[in-house]
């Protein structure tokens, strides 16, 4: 299925990396669900279950990445063995 992607200048773009559409912070293994367009591991995290629709290739679960990590690609879904996030939400309507 194409997706249809929204063409995005630099005043938005930087709204986006500035969280104009808010953030989830998770610290708990409560499956979330939702569409996020970046996640921030604010320590050490692992999760269970990561899905990212555009990803491809091996599951990322099971591995620990270090404080500071940020995945830029769209999140539809995740829950956290360990660590703590924040997934920054990207509107319903936009594709990245």
């Amino acid at each position: 299925m194409a997706v249809t992607r929204k063409r995005i200048d630099i005043q938005e773009l930087n709204e986006y990396f500035m969280g104009r559409n808010g953030a989830l912070y998770e610290s708990g293994t409560t499956a979330i669900t939702g569409n996020f367009w970046a996640i921030h591991c604010l320590t050490d995290t692992v999760f269970s279950l990561l899905t990212a629709p555009e990803l491809t290739g091996d599951t990322i679960t099971g591995v620990t990445f270090t404080a500071g990590t940020i995945f830029y690609f769209r999140v539809t879904a995740f829950t956290l063995t360990s660590g703590s996030v924040l997934a920054y939400k990207l509107e319903a309507d936009h594709a990245l």
